[in-house]
């Protein structure tokens, strides 16, 4: 039996899903709705949703999904019943690098098996990147992450860190992927409305997730993916903090140290760049 845990905010999309899961899930199951506009960060939103589930099996779900695969449910539970089995996910990444990043750390390491599509329902496309029915991550995506309550009991979401809307999925799977192993598994499909929102809150959030996470997730560092993971911060850090002194040295925390020659002069090169370009990036800043 499975509890449903939704932090929600948009009826529609809610009564929509609250259908679908009675069409499709296949076994007793609850759904545990948190109305939550803006009232409280998703982490105590799905805490307090955990604290009433009835049942052993859980699932912190969004609400803009719909799910296309029958008797789901029964497959869940059958996945997370696995020895040593953390999260159940159905995007998520093998590879967790020195810089702050979602989980989307490169195609290289992704594993996706989901419909994605649009807030308007207009089109959807699918991508599926799983090699395996269980393949092996360290992170997992927030759209989908089923765990087994006392499993979730030992490490529970991340409140006191993250109070919005993002990162909790990456803390809470890099948290859980120390003691177990997470999976993200291709035999159930869901259709997803919504691509997510990069913006300033998400950048502060995944610094917050990477100052806090522990190191040494792979045995072997990847050289490319943890310069390109870098850069894509750096990238993301200068669109919405002035170049300076201060906030280079704090990029400067989560430099890659395994690079070659190349690699470091590449991120030099990128480094100057910025200075050079520090007052105009600035005062575009300003007039934000």
């Amino acid at each position: 039996m499975l509890s449903i845990i939704i932090s929600s905010y948009l009826p529609d999309y809610f009564s929509a899903l609250e259908k679908n899961i009675a069409e499709t899930i296949g076994m007793p199951y609850e759904i545990i709705k948190i109305e939550n506009p803006g009232l409280m960060g998703i982490c105590e939103a799905y805490n307090k949703g955990a604290k009433q589930a009835k049942f052993n099996y859980l699932l912190f779900t969004h609400e803009d999904i719909l799910f296309k695969s029958e008797n789901w449910g029964q497959i869940l539970t059958s996945h997370l019943d696995k020895e040593n089995t953390g999260i159940i996910g159905l995007a998520g990444s093998s590879y967790v690098p020195s810089a702050p990043s979602s989980w989307t750390v490169s195609e290289k390491y992704n594993y996706i098996n989901i419909l994605q599509g649009n807030k308007k329902n207009t089109e959807y496309f699918p991508i599926k990147t799983t090699k395996e029915n269980r393949n092996k991550v360290f992170a997992v995506d927030g759209v989908f992450l089923g765990i087994k309550k006392e499993n979730y009991d030992q490490f529970t979401f991340n409140e006191a860190l993250l109070k919005g809307f993002h990162g909790y999925d990456l803390d809470f799977s890099l948290r859980v992927s120390k003691k177990f192993q997470n999976y993200v598994i291709d035999d159930i499909l869901i259709q997803h409305f919504s691509g997510g929102n990069l913006d300033k809150n998400w950048l502060d959030a995944n610094i917050k997730v990477r100052e806090h996470a522990d190191s040494g997730f792979q045995k072997d560092t990847d050289p490319e993916t943890e310069k390109k993971a870098f850069s894509g911060f750096l990238y993301n850090f200068f669109r919405y903090y002035p170049v300076n002194r201060k906030n280079i040295l704090l990029t400067f925390r989560f430099y890659p140290k395994k690079l070659n020659f190349k690699g470091h002069l590449e991120l030099a090169k990128k480094y100057y760049s910025y200075i050079r370009y520090a007052r105009s990036i600035n005062k575009k800043l300003d007039h934000k």
